[in-house]
């Protein structure tokens, strides 16, 4: 079963201290920032499905990379691990892993290659 208890606790520790748990279309998860090496922004939303831990790209627009590619699936969803559903088993793997690709689809968005 799912612990929103323990899901809070690892926001304090791990996810950037403007992190803002918000429920939206009755899903709750929480809204984080991220700033690439390169300094672009990103607003990421990450969330248990039932299963794992999936992050979602709220901004900036991510269309027009190839989804195998830049390791997204449709409706702008990072593919965070192997497995069929594509998340981590924890919330600080979703994080790390999200902070990874933040830096590569800034290195994408600059040289056309997604560097891992």
């Amino acid at each position: 079963m799912h612990d929103l208890l323990r899901d809070r606790a690892a926001v304090e520790l791990a996810l950037p201290a403007s992190t803002r748990e918000v429920k939206v279309a009755g899903v709750r998860g929480f809204l984080f920032p991220v700033t690439s090496e390169a300094g672009d922004p990103y607003q990421l939303f990450v969330w248990f499905d039932g299963s794992g831990y999936q992050v979602k790209v709220v901004s900036p627009e991510v269309e027009g990379c190839d989804a195998h590619v830049c390791h997204l699936f449709p409706g702008a969803r990072l593919c965070l691990g192997p497995g069929a559903g594509g998340g981590q088993a924890t919330l600080e793997g979703a994080y790390a892993k999200s902070v990874l690709w933040a830096n590569g689809f800034s290195v994408w968005r600059r040289t056309g290659t997604f560097p891992f």
